[in-house]
């Protein structure tokens, strides 16, 4: 699933991430306005379905391997690499040749 590893999903860029995540919405707004989604339905659509791109989205920026996870107590960002047990507050730098 690589769900919060960099790189994005699919080979599927941001922009066009995007744009498939805009259409969906809009789809659900003209399906709720003509009565055939009630609201609180809806909502819980459009909670889960922003929550998964923001998280994507987020993700494109990394260095594969890495997540970014926020913190409640500290009020900010981590940064974690599974595979070799590293976490940090501050973002990884992209290896060279790499973008991110």
């Amino acid at each position: 699933d690589g769900g919060g590893e960099g790189g994005g999903d699919g080979g599927e860029d941001g922009a066009g991430q995007v744009l498939r995540a805009l259409h969906g919405f809009e789809t659900r707004r003209e399906d709720w306005e003509a009565g055939a989604l009630q609201s609180p339905y809806l909502w819980s659509l459009l909670h889960r379905d922003g929550a998964q791109l923001l998280h994507t989205l987020e993700a494109l920026h990394l260095p594969p391997g890495w997540t970014r996870a926020w913190d409640v107590s500290s009020r900010g960002y981590y940064y974690a690499h599974p595979a070799s047990g590293a976490a940090q507050w501050d973002p990884p730098a992209a290896k060279e040749g790499e973008e991110g």
